[in-house]
């Protein structure tokens, strides 16, 4: 099985940043590839998201 962390267009393998777009329904996520800047929408909506957002986890 293939993992969607390889840039289609420029081929950058190390995953996405993400992107949150205000919409009439909620919030979409997308992905945004860090190396080229291409967007992907994936589909992904969230209904409501809080006004602040909690630090979590750092990842290295």
């Amino acid at each position: 099985m293939n993992e969607f962390r390889v840039c289609r267009v420029c081929g950058y393998e190390k995953g996405f940043h993400v992107y949150l777009r205000e919409q009439e329904k909620g919030h979409k996520i997308g992905l945004i590839c860090p190396s080229c800047g291409q967007s992907f929408d994936v589909g992904w909506i969230v209904a409501d998201l809080d006004e602040s957002a909690e630090k979590g986890t750092k990842f290295e």
